[in-house]
């Protein structure tokens, strides 16, 4: 008795899981641009003496790159880059987020030698040969990638993890005396 009903509740269980995967996973497209998403792409960010380089693989993929600095949070700075890739409509917004010093005046290079990838660096100084000065798209009105509910946030808030206000759950700190 026991084994057909254990049989039963494990077929159960099976049906059930991958029902739920199924929903939960259908709808789900980010492309985390690691070249298994939908735009195939692989992009790698790298910091290097005071410079963000963006590689795009394959070589001659990349359309466009917008970038802005998102120094809202005072001593956090992130860049907001959005990808523009050939033979796909739209972009891509992803943040990066900085270890190095950037100021929100970005010049942007390209290094056309570079012969597997798009090989482009976003900097405050002018760099040297190969380098070659590069135009940037438009600055992407968004600071979040597309999903994300934070952009449709008031544009003036600041952005901080959690919760927005402090909540008042009448607890009292330690230090203070609950008889005074």
């Amino acid at each position: 008795m026991t084994l057909p009903f254990r049989l039963a509740l494990f077929i159960f269980a099976l049906l059930t899981g991958f029902a739920t995967s199924y929903s939960v996973f259908a709808d789900d497209v980010y492309d985390r641009l690691d070249g298994t998403g939908p735009s195939h792409r692989r992009v790698d960010v790298i910091e290097w003496d005071g410079n963000l380089e963006v590689h795009v693989y394959p070589k001659a993929s990349t359309a466009g790159l917008g970038a802005k600095l998102d120094d809202r949070v005072g001593g956090k700075k992130v860049m907001v880059l959005a990808y523009r890739f050939k033979a796909q409509t739209g972009t891509l917004v992803r943040r990066a987020i900085l270890g190095i010093p950037f100021q929100s005046k970005l010049k942007a290079f390209i290094d056309p030698t570079e012969p597997e990838f798009d090989k482009l660096a976003l900097s405050n100084q002018d760099l040297p040969a190969p380098w070659q000065p590069y135009h940037l798209d438009t600055a992407p009105k968004q600071w979040y990638p597309d999903g994300d509910e934070r952009n449709d946030a008031d544009p003036a808030l600041t952005p901080v993890l959690g919760n927005t206000k402090p909540s008042d759950t009448g607890r009292i700190p330690a230090s203070v005396d609950p008889n005074q």
